[in-house]
């Protein structure tokens, strides 16, 4: 069994509306119907929703944010192209990354963003920190330790994520 840790934002239209179809969307693409639960919570959780000016650039409205951990089978890359399907479906027009003189990327406003902060596989009911280094997937996140507001959400989900034994009932996602 793996957990994900993914950062949700929105800074346009009806944002809380669109953070909470994207937690309903990622429920039912990630977590596992089989799964055995207690309750939803022990297999999800998610923090609170910060208001947070836009990082990286100016914009008319500022972003929602919030923390999301599930438990999945799915590994990185496929919860990677299950979180961009999501934004798709939800309205998200990618576009190639612009860069600055500088080299730094130019950020823009978007109706859904979902990042993945961390990545964790189950060994033996110790849950150890997943490292990915590619082109397009970086675990954890290259942002995480500098944007304070992703740090605090993070922890907010992970320290509510601590252990938990599985238990004998089914999980309900609807």
């Amino acid at each position: 069994m793996n957990r994900v840790y993914l950062l949700l934002g929105s800074n346009m239209g009806d944002r809380q509306a669109m953070l909470d179809s994207a937690n309903l969307e990622l429920i039912d693409a990630l977590l596992p119907d089989y799964l055995e639960v207690a309750s939803l919570g022990d297999a999800v959780n998610t923090s609170q929703v910060l208001e947070t000016e836009p990082w990286g650039f100016d914009a008319p409205q500022k972003f929602l944010n919030q923390s999301f951990c599930c438990l999945t089978e799915m590994e990185s890359r496929q919860v990677l192209e299950v979180c961009q399907r999501i934004e798709t479906e939800l309205g998200r027009v990618r576009t190639a990354p612009r860069f600055n003189e500088a080299g730094e990327r130019i950020y823009e406003s978007r109706v859904i963003d979902i990042d993945i902060l961390a990545f964790e596989r189950e060994n033996g009911g110790v849950w150890e920190a997943v490292e990915v280094n590619e082109e397009d997937l970086v675990i954890p996140h290259l942002q995480l330790e500098s944007r304070d507001f992703a740090r605090k959400l993070y922890d907010e989900v992970k320290g509510a994520m601590a252990p938990k034994t599985i238990g004998k009932k089914k999980v309900n996602k609807k």
